[in-house]
């Protein structure tokens, strides 16, 4: 009875191969004389063990044999780690790659039911476990580890399958994505860290792809006042004031054609809420294969434009109130003037300029004093040098140190100056401030008023 139940499948598929084209259940009963239902149970056997394949056209079903690799083939050319197991969970079959993971020989494992395999490299039980053997067809990742290698990471298919005879069993498919998963482990930290530090830096920051954004971090959505969600459907050039938008643009094309060469541009954006704001922004590009990226930075410089701007009135108002006093200015840091106001030029003669590049000594020149000091306008005890009163101040001090001291003008003439010098620490910064006040009209007086005196003491001995 076995042995007609095959004969008449060997049948009916010798019969479809003679007819490529298909046949239905009513020709195959015709061409051998058998009952409709008969052949429809066979053809029913041979279409779940796969050996026939079935067409629907309208109400007639049309039958082909079917086309099939043999599973040999497929074992010995796939990259992928097959084993076919039967219900039993025997080994039917298992190709090179699998049994290079399992350090074994085809010997050790056809015909053996997987749990009793010992594998040096692989914890065979592990691998047991981690087989779907119930339900439909089903994908996984599974995870156990190898001898030597660590812990490695498949994808998994547990197929259901039939055999020629019937039976049933699974095909187990492994593929080692171990790296795959590792590059993806790493791309996504990777990307977390650029996340991070992107939405923690104090710039906005814009990256788009092609001239669409792709990405827009928390700092530009403060800076502009749109969300991210918005920024996303926005183009930079958008958020530009319109009377910088030609030169942003400009800019950009630059960018484009030489990606090598990063632009800066100092403009002005209009925030959602109306508010403009003074930003710097730089623009570079970097392009990959079919894709140009631009990174677009912005700086929010509105307070520090600001910050400037008032810094500016300060010096402008100190500068205003320095060139009206009556005595002469100077400001050193660190060796250098740094500023001199109008009646220096007086007292000197040296312009601005000059009296920059020439330092102190160069003018407050004290050349050839000794004969002013021998003429008796001014005692030898008041003349000194600037050298010694810089040495001798502090920053600390509540009283300036003072001195008096002839100097020559950029004109040849001498005069007589009384001078204070003041200092005042800022960090690593000492400033010297030194006021010069012009007495020579009173040394003068002071000279005639001792000959005077000389002279009627003259008169009385």
């Amino acid at each position: 009875m076995m042995q007609d139940y095959q004969q008449e499948l060997v049948a009916i598929k010798d019969l479809l191969k003679k007819n490529p084209e298909g046949m239905s259940v009513t020709d195959i009963s015709k061409a051998l004389k058998k009952n409709k239902n008969t052949i429809g149970r066979y053809l029913d056997i041979l279409l779940i063990s796969g050996q026939v394949d079935m067409r629907t056209f309208g109400m007639a079903k049309v039958y082909t044999l079917s086309q099939r690799v043999p599973l040999s083939a497929m074992l010995s050319y796939s990259k992928e780690l097959i084993m076919v197991l039967d219900d039993a969970s025997r080994i039917i079959d298992i190709n090179d790659n699998f049994l290079g993971l399992l350090q074994l020989t085809r010997q050790d494992t056809l015909g053996k039911n997987l749990s009793f395999l010992q594998s040096p490299e692989v914890d065979v039980h592990e691998l047991l476990d981690s087989i779907a053997t119930r339900g439909g067809d089903k994908e996984t990742t599974v995870t156990f580890p190898i001898k030597d290698k660590g812990e490695r990471i498949f994808h998994q298919k547990c197929i259901h399958t039939v055999f020629d005879d019937g039976r049933k069993g699974i095909t187990l498919i492994l593929e080692d994505v171990t790296e795959h998963i590792l590059a993806e482990k790493e791309i996504r930290q990777s990307e977390e860290r650029f996340r991070m530090m992107a939405d923690n830096i104090q710039d906005g920051l814009i990256i788009m792809e092609n001239g669409k954004t792709i990405y827009a971090n928390k700092r530009i959505a403060e800076i502009t006042g749109y969300s991210i969600k918005e920024l996303w459907t926005m183009k930079p050039i958008g958020i530009i004031a319109p009377e910088f938008q030609k030169t942003a643009e400009e800019h950009a094309r630059a960018v484009e054609a030489h990606p090598d060469k990063p632009r800066g541009l100092q403009t002005c954006i209009v925030r959602k809420d109306g508010e403009r704001r003074f930003v710097y922004s730089r623009v570079s590009g970097a392009r990959h294969h079919d894709r140009f990226y631009n990174f677009v930075v912005f700086t929010d410089m509105t307070e520090l434009r600001a910050q400037e701007a008032r810094i500016a009135e300060n010096e402008e108002r100190f500068r205003v109130m320095a060139d009206n006093i009556q005595d002469g200015l100077i400001i050193v840091e660190n060796d250098k003037i740094v500023f001199s106001n109008r009646r220096i030029k007086e007292i000197t003669g040296y312009t601005t300029e000059e009296i920059a590049k020439q330092g102190i000594d160069g003018t407050l020149q004290t050349d050839d004093i000794q004969e002013i000091v021998d003429s008796r306008i001014v005692p030898m005890k008041d003349k000194c040098r600037i050298q010694e009163v810089f040495q001798n101040v502090r920053p600390d001090s509540p009283e300036p140190c003072e001195f008096k001291i002839w100097i020559k003008r950029k004109d040849g003439l001498r005069r007589y100056i009384h001078g204070k010098v003041t200092a005042a620490e800022r960090g690593v910064v000492t400033s010297y401030y030194i006021t010069l006040s012009d007495i020579t009209d009173f040394a003068e007086r002071e000279k005639a008023l001792r000959e005077r005196i000389d002279a009627l003491q003259d008169l009385l001995h």
